[in-house]
């Protein structure tokens, strides 16, 4: 495909595979550093060959990849489709829905249209409508991102080690046997959370958010050495803990406690059906993400979440107009002059010159 991103595929697989299976092994002081709850991983190379179900194949692994943004938001979109083709997956947009559209006799139960914004409220019936189309089409799994997304170039590779991650997790969670379809990401689990801008673990959740204490699941799995996680300084969003406990360029996969920002997440066709129910017909009195959290934080109907830190997709800040940013938003008529993205040190939004030519990738710090 593109010569220099097949180098650094092979820097990857090489570095990571020789530096985490040792860990795997066992090495003591390691072994020390870590927490009862925590365990490391080795690598899985890619072998060529793949399923249809494969984190290799056009969607991820999951049967879709939907989007939902504006119709109106062209620039929003001829930016994903140029993403998405260069790292080799396809999308299926859902339209966005602007609140103030929605009739009085739509509102879900609690929402009060004096005290929260129609923006948050068209949110809401985007991501709800993404749901229900999984549901409605029978589909057994999807991908939902919103429409300002960003990725490392290698993100198919660090999907793989996430798979590999979630699926020992996934070992402790309750089977559920309804609609079960091959995934590379394991048969048990409802949601993965792949994009988020907060990150607060279970054992550390505030008095307030708290669940009982035989409900909690601490268990993370730690894939480490993995040259696609950013310098210690330039990693954002950890709620609850401090990067100093951690080796340097290690993801955390764990059960969440408490995320903020629903940037990106999978839903199984179970996990649909879980979220919908609660979601769509229960009421909502805070913002999207805020539920969303609350529906993993409390296992409501059973719910079964998987997520990870630093985010494998997060959104582009782009240059221009930040009122840009977001449909949610206003930022007025402030100028940005660089564009960034956190967390993202190959990021694919800032690399497209380089990808449509063939050259390199770069990083986006290099201290």
């Amino acid at each position: 495909m593109i010569g220099g991103r097949q180098n650094i595929n092979l820097v990857i697989g090489a570095v990571v595979f020789a530096c985490i299976f040792l860990a795997y092994l066992g090495s003591g002081s390691v072994r020390n550093q870590l927490s009862s709850t925590s365990s490391s991983i080795k690598w899985v190379p890619s072998k060529g060959k793949h399923e249809k179900s494969d984190v290799f194949n056009r969607t991820l692994g999951f049967e879709k990849v939907f989007v939902i943004g504006l119709p109106e938001r062209s620039d929003k979109r001829d930016a994903l489709t140029l993403m998405s083709s260069l790292t080799g997956f396809q999308l299926s947009w859902v339209d966005g829905v602007v609140g103030k559209t929605i009739p009085d006799k739509a509102l879900p139960f609690g929402w009060n249209r004096e005290t929260m914004q129609d923006s948050n409220l068209g949110s809401w019936r985007g991501h709800i409508n993404a749901m229900r189309r999984i549901v409605e089409e029978g589909i057994s799994s999807a991908l939902i991102m919103e429409d300002d997304m960003d990725w490392d170039v290698h993100i198919k590779d660090l999907l793989t080690q996430f798979a590999q991650a979630a699926r020992v997790l996934q070992k402790n969670f309750h089977q559920d046997q309804r609609l079960k379809s091959p995934s590379p990401y394991g048969q048990d689990w409802d949601m993965l959370w792949l994009g988020s801008c907060v990150t607060t673990f279970d054992e550390d959740l505030p008095e307030h958010l708290q669940i009982p204490y035989e409900q909690r699941d601490a268990r993370k799995i730690l894939i480490r050495n993995d040259p696609t996680v950013p310098p210690l300084g330039h990693i954002l969003g950890n709620g609850s803990f401090s990067w100093d406990d951690y080796p340097p360029e290690t993801r955390i996969v764990y059960v969440p406690g408490d995320n903020v920002c629903s940037f990106a997440y999978a839903l199984s066709a179970a996990g649909a059906q879980k979220a919908l129910q609660h979601m769509g017909l229960e009421g909502q009195t805070k913002p999207f993400d805020n539920h969303l959290s609350d529906l993993c934080r409390l296992r409501i109907n059973g719910m079964r979440c998987i997520s990870i830190v630093p985010s494998l997709f997060v959104h582009h800040r782009p240059r221009g107009k930040i009122s840009a940013d977001s449909d949610i938003n206003n930022a007025g008529e402030a100028m940005r002059e660089v564009g960034f993205t956190e967390n993202v040190l190959y990021s694919t939004r800032l690399n497209l010159r380089n990808l449509v030519r063939g050259l390199e990738p770069e990083k986006q710090w290099t201290d």
